[in-house]
């Protein structure tokens, strides 16, 4: 497991798991709440494994130092949208 604190002040937390295929998800642990912003997948840029969220990502990502950069360029687009309702830094 692992967390990432943005320069926002806000925590968020993953795993990363290796999929059948070699490649590594990042799931997302704990994150801050949407508030009045639309929390749907598509606005958040997340899928699900069941109820697990993971990051949408087309890449595959072949290592956990990967995994992590994607992980916290994902968290900071997400507080930038917390805040703003735009998604980008």
């Amino acid at each position: 497991m692992a967390s990432y604190t943005t320069s926002r002040g806000r925590t968020y937390e993953f795993s990363f798991e290796r999929q059948s295929d070699g490649s590594i998800r990042p799931y997302i642990v704990r994150q801050p709440g949407y508030g009045s912003r639309n929390s749907s997948s598509l606005a958040t840029h997340r899928l699900y494994n069941g109820n697990r969220p993971y990051i949408c990502w087309t890449k595959k990502l072949t290592s956990e130092s990967e995994a992590m950069q994607v992980a916290a360029g994902w968290a900071v687009r997400n507080d930038v949208y917390i805040d703003t309702g735009a998604w980008k830094p």
